[in-house]
């Protein structure tokens, strides 16, 4: 009994274990927004949620800043607490940078500003703005879409049976493998009559054929 059941216990255990590493979870990423003189690029980005997504200024004109806002609470500033604000972003910072001087430590200087799209900034449209230190402002989108597990498993579905069978009684029988032995059997012992059968046949059309000739000898020498 135990010996029939082990591999049925492997099989189960195998399965559940394929079922399990074929689920593939969404991993968070991090999307990047380039800051250019021309624009935002992408100016519309769609990413799902727990992602974050980066601005990078790249802009180096001389004494031009950008400036990422999103008024969440739409209240027309973005000084609100779920509101985004990046503050003045440069292209870089260096010593000479304007940004770093003596009473604004290096430390303030930024060239990046980062979201991570998890909680209260979660799924949905974000439209935000670019604010250029020379008055002219440039507009982007943040779409995020639900974060969808995708199952691309390739195991047996669930309630296949391996070895066993469930009765009305919610019993489980043991499938009886001596039926299928004996199946086997009584095809090898067709097989073997059939056989058995041919050859038979075979010296009779001899047999047949050598007293025909013998007949037709005889007939001739009368």
């Amino acid at each position: 009994m135990m010996k029939r059941m082990a591999p049925l216990i492997g099989l189960l255990f195998l399965s559940s274990v394929l079922i399990v590493g074929n689920v593939q979870g969404h991993s968070a990423d991090t999307f990047t927004v380039v800051i250019k003189q021309s624009g935002l690029t992408p100016g519309s980005s769609q990413i799902a949620y727990n992602d974050s997504v980066v601005w990078h200024n790249t802009d180096s004109r001389e004494n031009i800043t950008h400036r990422i806002v999103f008024d969440f609470d739409g209240d027309g500033l973005f000084n609100g607490s779920d509101d985004w604000d990046s503050g003045e972003l440069v292209s870089d910072c260096d010593s000479t940078s304007d940004n770093s001087t003596e009473n604004n430590s290096e430390a303030e200087c930024n060239v990046t500003f980062f979201v991570w799209f998890n909680g209260t900034w979660g799924i949905g449209e974000y439209a935000y703005q670019d604010m250029v230190s020379d008055g002219s402002v440039m507009n982007g989108t943040i779409l995020v879409v639900e974060d969808v597990h995708v199952e691309n498993s390739t195991s047996p579905p669930i309630g296949s049976s391996f070895g066993v069978v469930e009765t009305n009684d919610d019993e489980v029988v043991e499938t009886d493998d001596d039926t299928s032995d004996d199946v086997r059997r009584m095809l090898l012992l067709v097989g073997a009559g059939s056989g058995l059968g041919a050859g038979g046949l075979l010296v009779l059309l001899l047999v047949r054929r050598s007293g025909d000739g013998i007949a037709e000898i005889n007939d001739e020498e009368a």
